[in-house]
């Protein structure tokens, strides 16, 4: 969470000094770092050491953003070296895809469900959902002990539940209100 706030800071001075272009190819390079170093447990061990100057992290990570030839990414990692920001890299990663997704209104989700949900209803409740909304949504398919079938967008701050023992206990408390 600490991260996030500081990353937004950044995300905001990119978005408005890049293009789009420019931002969705940072946001590949960095998801990319992000996964293949920063998923790595020797990495974070550099990363994380005292003993390894700040010069030669920052130089690890321009060397993995090199093959990118960008003078953005460049200057963002020596940026983030100075002020002893390099592993605010990942949150960065996060951060820029779900403020090009929001600028793009493109967003993705998660359907839970314990009984197996085939692909075309996915795909129609995706379409419905993103007409509804007015953004494209795309969603998959999750297998999960819940009883019924739950659409989550987090980006979005959507959640839909249906529920079968919720409609049990509501018929019931209907017909008894009925009685």
């Amino acid at each position: 969470m600490q991260y996030e706030l500081i990353a937004k800071r950044y995300i905001k001075s990119l978005m408005e000094s890049c293009d789009q272009a420019s931002l969705e190819n940072l946001a590949a390079l960095l998801s990319v770092v992000s996964k293949e170093a920063y998923g790595n447990e020797k990495f974070n061990l550099i990363m994380n050491s005292n003993g390894v100057s700040s010069n030669a992290k920052c130089q690890l990570v321009l060397d993995m953003v090199a093959s990118a030839n960008s003078s953005t990414a460049n200057n963002l990692v020596k940026l983030l070296a100075e002020n002893g920001r390099l592993l605010l890299i990942p949150a960065l990663a996060e951060q820029l895809t779900r403020e090009i997704a929001r600028a793009k209104r493109t967003f993705t989700g998660r359907i839970y469900s314990n009984n197996v949900v085939d692909q075309a209803s996915v795909e129609t409740i995706a379409r419905d959902l993103g007409t509804k909304m007015g953004a494209t949504i795309s969603l998959s398919y999750v297998a999960s002990d819940f009883d019924g079938v739950r659409v989550e967008v987090d980006d979005l701050n959507v959640e839909i539940n249906f529920s079968k023992s919720r409609l049990n206990a509501q018929m019931v408390e209907h017909i008894l209100k009925a009685i």
